[in-house]
């Protein structure tokens, strides 16, 4: 789980999409997109599952979308710093570079994307919801994780730090072998932001895939775990809340595109 009192814990495949040019003044490619198809899926998690798993299980119907093959990283986003005149995020000595970026909270991520739908010469950009997280994430496998049914630590960088783990901290992106819908680190790494608002489990959640938001929504959901996960935190269907002022070494994010 997240290393942070501010993080709450809350009980065919696809074509490569054109966008992965450089954007006029950027210093590093826009992030590579996947084609997402749509469908239908089981989302979230059996009723005795442990508390930081989505529930109820219930079924989901998920339009076509794109999602990035990666986590947003550091020569990603400080292009977009530097574009726009912002403060670069701190690394805490962790790396830069193809590491994903950190340090950075819920208003920087949505200026990311904005620049990104301002500038690219393409729109659509936003953060994915919840159901297309986790749509991608399974990429049609109903294991407990995506790989199957046991932790692995060369599948994913989390608290193991054993085999192709080596990774104390962040590890850059695509260290690990992607999941069938080649969606990299959707297992540990950093947690992802998504658009939905934190609610405690699914009663009431829009089944057509669409994020849940609300008029009083100081927190969002996280998706994936981080490279301090253990065996439940690294789960698809392992969620926890982030407010959207907090900033950590293990919160990230992945850009979403619609169709």
């Amino acid at each position: 789980m997240i290393r942070a009192p501010f993080l709450l814990a809350t009980a065919a495949l696809t074509a490569l999409a054109g966008c992965s040019g450089s954007t006029k003044g950027a210093e590093a490619p826009l992030p590579k997109m996947i084609a997402v198809p749509g469908g239908t899926f089981t989302m979230g998690a059996p009723p005795d599952a442990d508390a930081q798993q989505g529930k109820p299980q219930h079924q989901v119907s998920i339009r076509p979308f794109r999602l990035g093959e990666t986590e947003v990283t550091f020569d990603q986003y400080d292009a977009f710093a530097r574009a726009t005149g912002r403060a670069l995020p701190q690394d805490d000595g962790l790396g830069r570079g193809g590491r994903p970026v950190i340090n950075i909270d819920l208003a920087d991520m949505l200026a990311y994307t904005g620049w990104l739908n301002r500038s690219s010469g393409q729109t659509g950009f936003r953060l994915p919801s919840e159901a297309e997280w986790e749509y991608a994430a399974r990429a049609g496998t109903t294991t407990g994780f995506y790989w199957g049914d046991e932790p692995d630590p060369n599948r994913a960088n989390t608290r193991a730090n054993t085999g192709a783990d080596s990774f104390e901290f962040t590890a850059p992106v695509k260290s690990f072998p992607a999941n069938p819908w080649g969606f990299f680190d959707m297992a540990g790494n950093v947690w992802e932001m998504t658009a939905d608002c934190r609610y405690p489990d699914y009663a009431g959640a829009p089944a057509d895939g669409s994020a849940r938001t609300g008029p009083d929504c100081f927190s969002h959901i996280a998706r994936g775990g981080d490279y301090s996960s253990s065996r439940r935190g690294q789960r698809p269907t392992a969620r926890v809340a982030a407010g959207e002022k907090f900033r950590s070494t293990s919160l990230g994010f992945r850009v979403a595109q619609d169709m």
